[in-house]
This record gives C-alpha cells, structure tokens and sequence, in this order.
C-alpha cells in the first residue's frame, strides 16, 4: 500500500509502524554527544558494521558483529580542531568522507577525504563553503550536514546552510536545505542556488528550520528523510524525523503522515535528529539516529528503529 503521487509512491511508513529497538540506546557518547551516524554494511567491507559518528568535534568509528552491540574502534582528531556531519560515499574500492569542518567561531564549511582502508585518510579538500546570502543567514555562517548522491555522472551533493537559533539550547541549527552538482567528486560544485527545503509555518514539524536531509535512490525516484525543526506548543525546541519522496530529488512531497520518529521520553526527550538507514536487513527496514534528552545540557546518544516488512 502507498499513498500515491505521480511515478513516486510514498511508502506507508506511518509512525505507529515504527518500533524501537529493546536495547536503546545502542551507543551512549563517550563526551554528551554522538550523533549524525553513517553505517557501512557487512557485506561492503569486512563482514563486520562499521559506523561514523560525530561528536564535540571529532569523529568516531564503532564497529559491530549484528548491528546492535557497538565498540569503539577509532577516533579521529586530526581532521580539524572541529570536524563532523559525516557522509560516506564508495566508489570504484575507494572511500570518500564528506564531512562539516568548523573554525573557532562555529562557522563552517564542507571538506572531503578519501581511504581505501579506512585507516589511513588522504588529505583534505575544501569542497563548498558558505558564499550565498541565505547561507550566511543567523549567528554563525555555515554550509553543513553534508548527503552525496551519484546520479548517472553527475555527483549531487546536498547540504544545509544557514542557520536558527536554538534559546533553550544555546546553540544553532540549519534553517535551509539546497544542493550542488559536480562532474567530478572534487568538484568544482555548481551550487542550485535557492534553497529546496525551507522553515514553512503552514507545517508544524518544519515551521523553525529545515534541519538536514538524507536523500536515497528510491523507487523511480527519491526518498528523503529529513529532521524539521519546529516549537512545540510550550515554546520549547525539537526535531523530528519526516518522510519525504521525490520524483527528481529537487521538488519535495511529504508524507501526510509526518513526522515519522519524534521526541517521546527518556534518551529521546527533546530532539530526534539525524540518520542513516538500512533497508531489507532481515525483513526489517532500520533506522539508525541520534537524540537528545534533554534541552540546554542534553545528552544526545543513538539508537535505531525498525519497520517489519
């Protein structure tokens, strides 16, 4: 059963399918937060799961037999003084790592490396920064959260620019979305322009800021998921994971369902941010994301949801 758009079908992954996995959260943060995970399956490695993660500025690599118990097997800290947002794109037995580089000020720009091991990372290459004036929108300047997608020859790369800001919080988050497109995965990236998704008061789990987007080939089309963010009737900051399709990954559709993953209680209280999915893993599609439990001072740590097939 779908809800039906022209070539795109939105999947009936209404939110009273998705359910937690019993052992959330699955990694708690070795420093208040980890978040924004990208996974790398078993079969496109070493047999084991390996995943990327974010947090006070470094990156970690967590490894894991099933996908559930998670170790800490590396931390990079010499990519930036501050580096995260990570997205992995393999191609031809080479990995890339896109990823958020920040200065001393918070303001950011997107930078790639490349490994053929995992290990050993080449140097960095400054890919796209914030130059457009809605991207230099708010407190602090920033092009961020990146998402690539190789579409025939072309590299498109998403990302979030400008920014809100969170009171009860203390800190910023992406007030747009948009795109770029290269020939090469260097670049150089011919930026779209105008942002694609945009804070829209008509829809309550979007009306404060676009957040990020995670974009996936899909049916004859896109599938997006994308953390809005919004207030809540107490005035209160959340984020909240919705369900987007797509027939050129350009011009979005929400799903009339949305959101899919909120706020509820405990590890997710306040905010459901950012994630990477698994599709048809033992008859389950999986998301894995972060959360935070709470508002200034929150802990933010990750955990995954599943939908039977």
């Amino acid at each position: 059963m779908g809800w039906g758009l022209v070539m795109v079908e939105v999947p009936d992954w209404r939110p009273e399918r998705w359910r937690d996995f019993p052992q959330n959260p699955l990694i708690e943060p070795p420093h208040d937060v980890i978040g924004d995970p990208q996974l790398i399956l078993p079969e496109e490695y070493d047999g084991r799961w390996h995943m990327y993660a974010y947090g006070k500025g470094v990156i970690y690599r967590y490894v894991s037999d099933d996908g559930v118990a998670w170790e800490l097997e590396q931390t990079i800290n010499y990519f930036a003084k501050w580096a995260g947002l990570v997205y992995l794109h393999h191609e031809g037995g080479t990995w890339y790592m896109f990823y958020t580089k920040a200065d001393g000020r918070g303001n950011t720009t997107i930078c790639v490396r490349e490994s053929r091991d995992l290990d050993e990372w080449s140097g960095e290459r400054e890919i796209l920064k914030p130059e457009l004036g809605w991207e230099r929108e708010g407190r602090r300047t920033q092009v961020r959260n990146p998402c690539l997608l190789k579409i025939g020859n072309v590299y498109r790369l998403y990302y979030s620019g400008g920014t809100v800001w969170f009171d009860d919080c203390g800190y910023e988050e992406p007030k747009y979305v948009s795109f770029a497109e290269a020939d090469d995965i260097y670049g150089p990236y011919e930026k779209h322009g105008e942002p694609i998704i945009k804070p829209d008061k008509r829809i309550p789990y979007r009306s404060f800021g676009a957040g990020a987007l995670k974009v996936f080939m899909w049916d004859e089309g896109f599938l997006g998921f994308n953390n809005g963010l919004y207030k809540d009737g107490e005035g209160r900051s959340r984020s909240a994971i919705s369900l987007m399709v797509s027939v050129d990954g350009i011009e979005w559709l929400n799903a009339p369902y949305n959101p899919i993953i909120a706020p509820t209680e405990g590890w997710k209280r306040a905010m459901v941010y950012q994630l990477d999915m698994v599709f048809n893993h033992d008859g389950k599609h999986i998301i894995y994301y972060n959360a935070r439990d709470g508002w200034r001072g929150g802990v933010e740590r990750i955990g995954a949801s599943f939908i039977e097939l």
